[in-house]
């Protein structure tokens, strides 16, 4: 056993520090390094389950068990609750160095090892801005209320999020006008077969949804879109006008990670790509031999789109939490860890669930658009309840609000 004190601190709870932060825990709890404890700090009071997003904005009830506490995550490996050693501190992040973070209220909060999973931000309603647990669930009904009065709504982006909103508010309000315009010339990402494209526009009609592809859509500047009821027109490349009395801007995501500007002066160099993306190496360390002891998963850093997917962050905060442990456990065996990269294999599966009952499928060398078993696939595995099942597996300790 170990008696080292040793302090990992983890900014960003979200799918990849979740999986990192309760790996190691469970790693701590089981004996040998009784002194290693962590620390937890996000911008949020919660975690949003921001997958089930899409069935939230046209179920009210749903919407209400995609919120988390964080302050309970690691309450379940604390060897005496009574006494935890374990703890989630509320805060922005301002800046890194070495061995320290400084939070926007003035805290700073030293480490051994520190795991920078901040993640990137959607727009609403694929995300929610509200920083403490009351106000976001008063933003996620604030967001329904709104869809359900809206008659016409019209959804910017044609993506996997994009679509699963559309096909959600066709489905439960078929007498609405939903509108979806895409600026590609097939939906969801490029790396899947355009016969996935096919199916779903397809399915998006039978649901009541009109598409548009190959169309740009000018958004004036300073126009926000925060899922409030606001007759609008807008104007795609073609000439054609869209009005509707709710937009939402399914398109990309930000990264903020001004945090890094510190370290990158002490550095002299820069540490982010032209997006914003941290820069790691192939073990997902941060990509400079003087700050081994930081690791950067998830849709922060600067993979490429295909690991920027759920399941591929939870991929990575797998391999980051084996290789912190492999160097906390370096100076007990007198050798130098042994690390392993993480396989950087992209997404190559996707599932879209069209409402309730229809969807698509790609993946085990299947592309199930038009095929009934698309409908099978993506209802069955992730229409049912968009993982919250499984989600609610990181969260055994939940407060009821």
């Amino acid at each position: 056993m170990s008696a080292r004190e040793i302090h990992v601190v983890i900014v960003g709870v979200s799918v990849a520090g979740i999986k990192v932060a309760k790996t190691l825990a469970t790693f701590s709890k089981s004996g040998g390094y009784p002194n290693l404890r962590i620390t937890l700090i996000d911008r949020n009071a919660y975690h949003y389950h921001a997958l089930g997003a899409p069935r939230s904005i046209v179920d009210k009830e749903f919407g209400k068990k995609l919120i988390f506490p964080l302050s309970t995550l690691l309450t379940s490996h604390e060897v005496d609750p009574y006494s935890p050693k374990h703890q989630f501190i509320q805060g922005e992040l301002t800046s890194v160095t070495a061995n320290t973070v400084s939070l926007s209220d003035g805290q700073t909060v030293s480490f051994d090892y520190l795991v920078l999973a901040t993640g990137s931000r959607n727009k609403l309603p694929a995300n929610l801005r509200s920083q403490s647990i009351a106000e976001a669930q008063e933003e996620a009904a604030r967001m329904f209320d709104n869809i359900a009065q809206a008659q016409s709504i019209l959804i910017v982006g044609g993506g996997a999020v994009g679509v699963e909103m559309a096909g959600e508010i066709g489905h439960a309000y078929p007498d609405k006008t939903v509108t979806l315009v895409h600026s590609a010339g097939r939906l969801l990402p490029l790396n899947f077969k355009p016969a996935l494209s096919d199916g779903v526009v397809s399915k998006l009609k039978r649901v009541g949804v009109t598409v548009y592809l190959n169309e740009k859509v000018s958004i004036p500047t300073g126009t926000t879109f925060d899922c409030s009821i606001r007759p609008l027109t807008l104007y795609g490349a073609s000439g054609r006008e869209y009005t509707s009395d709710l937009q939402i801007l399914a398109t990309g995501t930000q990264l903020h990670t001004e945090y890094m500007e510190t370290l990158e002066s002490a550095l002299g160099t820069s540490l982010r790509d032209s997006r914003g993306g941290i820069k790691v190496n192939g073990y997902l360390q941060l990509d400079s031999p003087k700050f081994t002891n930081i690791f950067v998963p998830g849709d922060v850093n600067n993979l490429p789109a295909g690991a920027k997917f759920a399941l591929k962050a939870a991929e990575q905060g797998a391999s980051v939490a084996q290789n912190l442990i492999a160097l906390i456990k370096a100076p007990e065996t007198g050798r130098p860890a042994v690390l392993k990269p993480w396989d950087g294999s992209l997404m190559s599966m996707i599932l879209v669930p069209i409402g309730r009952n229809l969807g698509v499928f790609q993946g085990m060398g299947m592309t199930l658009g038009h095929s009934w078993w698309g409908d099978v696939m993506a209802r069955n595995m992730k229409g049912k309840d968009y993982f919250l099942s499984q989600k609610e597996k990181d969260f055994p300790i939940r407060k009821t609000f």
